[in-house]
């Protein structure tokens, strides 16, 4: 599958393409947050990586190899851990699409990316470099301290 083909903004994420179907969600909590589609015969694994509370979200996508899809088929998890180890896995070591979301809708923000240190990690990646790209400093250092101001109070306190 042509990763490049696989987004289209303005759509849901776990639906990036009006082709995508067969929908199979793993996890979900008012919207689905794990699992996979299909478009056309291949099947692509999605899952949410990170959210914020103002509406934006990290999203991965990566195809199911053929040898693969039967691990997938009947698949379940005891918990939500034993399921993020599992997505994880399947990642690590893969080229993924990346994307952000705001209010479940895609925006324009995506790029291709191999995943070697985990899923956050790799979207850390993402999202500096995307600011990089900022021209404007003034809303480089206003999106770091939206950063900060998310963070754990313990990492902004003063000691």
């Amino acid at each position: 599958m042509n990763l490049d083909s696989l987004i289209k903004r303005g759509q849901p994420p776990w639906r990036p393409r009006p082709d995508a179907g067969d929908l199979d969600v793993w996890h979900e909590y008012e919207i689905p947050l794990v699992g996979t589609f299909r478009v056309c015969s291949d099947l692509v694994m999605f899952t949410q990586v990170l959210e914020t509370a103002k509406g934006l979200s990290a999203w991965a996508y990566t195809c199911v190899s053929v040898s693969d899809e039967d691990q997938l088929a009947d698949v379940t998890f005891p918990s939500a851990d034993e399921l993020r180890s599992f997505v994880e896995t399947l990642f690590r070591g893969r080229e993924a699409v990346l994307v952000l979301a705001r209010d479940d809708r895609i925006i324009a923000n995506w790029t291709r990316s191999l995943v070697k240190g985990g899923l956050v990690r790799t979207v850390e990646q993402f999202i500096n470099d995307t600011m990089n790209q900022v021209s404007d400093s003034q809303q480089r250092v206003r999106a770091k301290f939206a950063g900060l101001d998310a963070a754990p109070p313990e990492l902004v306190s003063t000691p």
